[in-house]
């Protein structure tokens, strides 16, 4: 089993969020996968729990608004550009912008980025904001260039 397998099963069973989880993407070098559980975190539990599994993978967290960000979303975007599949220009202010557009349709979004030792890792989650679920679950494990 690849080791973003490995990463992306881990933050999907920390969420439940395994049964009908799916690959969007998945080419040798990016990993994404979407699911979504009926089990529901308190609003105020979001930051908490991000941090949790951020710490159980290992992983070292990064400011969303960082210089470094900016880097693993170009180089998550030239993993994505590899695969079949074709992708607009990175907009490195993206994750900001998701999160303006899903609050805006009700919804209460939190995300973190993490840097494991071979691998960027973003975990973004999502319910509405009356705790009603499901709970959407987002993870990006993208192979760190060299």
């Amino acid at each position: 089993m690849r080791k973003t397998y490995e990463i992306a099963g881990q933050v999907m069973g920390f969420f439940d969020s395994f049964k009908g989880s799916r690959p969007a993407i998945d080419n040798e070098k990016i990993l994404i996968v979407r699911g979504r559980s009926r089990t529901v975190i308190p609003l105020n539990e979001f930051e908490s729990k991000l941090s949790e599994i951020g710490e159980i993978l290992g992983g070292t967290e990064l400011e969303a608004t960082s210089e470094k960000v900016a880097k693993i979303l170009k180089s998550g975007d030239k993993h994505i550009k590899e695969s079949e599949r074709t992708t607009g220009s990175v907009d490195e202010h993206g994750f900001i912008r998701m999160k303006e557009e899903l609050e805006s349709m009700g919804l209460v979004v939190g995300y973190k980025i993490f840097e494991l030792p071979s691998f960027d890792v973003v975990i973004a989650i999502w319910e509405d904001k009356n705790e009603i679920p499901p709970l959407y679950v987002e993870v990006t494990v993208s192979e760190r260039e060299g």
